[in-house]
């Protein structure tokens, strides 16, 4: 009788093997105390500085001004990207739809930090307007190395990508916005929630 290899298993697409940094991460709690909390706190205490504090209201000022229109635009987004990841895995869960909640949020305060707050101290220490996002760009990518333990080239892409958001942010100056185009991206790149390694069928955040 005629035997069937086994598959291999799929490997994973973002993170490197077991390193200096650790283990891979298999679970949300994983690369939420790694990554999403360590950035949360980061984002608070920029917020306790009375300069950064304008700096934030301003860049929600368009947003405060149409409340109802960001709202639907969000809203939109949201449904889009959960009816993506039905039409890609034809399944659809809670955990998936808290999972694309909490990207969105990240991406909020991600970009708070690295396309407002870093930039603007940078700029007081004397840096240039590009300057400033250049280095914060360099420091994104190198959080993703280190708190979520990506390959090299994805870190690469993302610091690429956070001197695009700088571009938007200085075109637009809405936070909102340059969130949402994060919320999309990261979405799209990572769309399903970390799981244990023996159910390697899904790219996590941080697979």
């Amino acid at each position: 009788m005629k035997r069937f290899a086994a598959r291999p298993r799929r490997k994973r697409r973002l993170q490197r093997d077991k390193d200096f940094t650790g283990a891979r991460l298999s679970s949300f709690r994983e690369v939420f105390l790694r990554h999403g909390l360590p950035g949360l706190g980061l984002a608070l205490c920029f917020l306790l500085i009375p300069s950064l504090q304008l700096v934030f209201v301003q860049s929600l000022s368009r947003a405060s001004a149409h409340v109802a229109t960001y709202a639907l635009a969000l809203t939109a987004i949201l449904v889009s990207l959960n009816a993506y990841n039905w039409f890609t895995d034809r399944r659809w869960n809670l955990a998936q739809l808290g999972w694309i909640l909490y990207l969105g949020a990240l991406s909020f305060w991600e970009e708070w930090v690295f396309r407002l707050a870093l930039p603007q101290i940078l700029e007081g220490q004397g840096a240039s307007v590009w300057g400033a996002a250049a280095l914060s760009a360099f420091l994104f990518g190198a959080a993703h190395f280190f708190t979520l333990r990506w390959k090299w080239y994805w870190c690469v892409g993302a610091a690429f990508g956070g001197l695009y958001f700088s571009h938007q942010m200085e075109l637009h100056g809405d936070l909102l916005l340059v969130a949402a185009i994060h919320w999309i991206a990261t979405s799209i790149n990572t769309p399903r929630p970390p799981r244990p390694s023996s159910e390697q069928d899904s790219d996590p955040h941080g697979s």
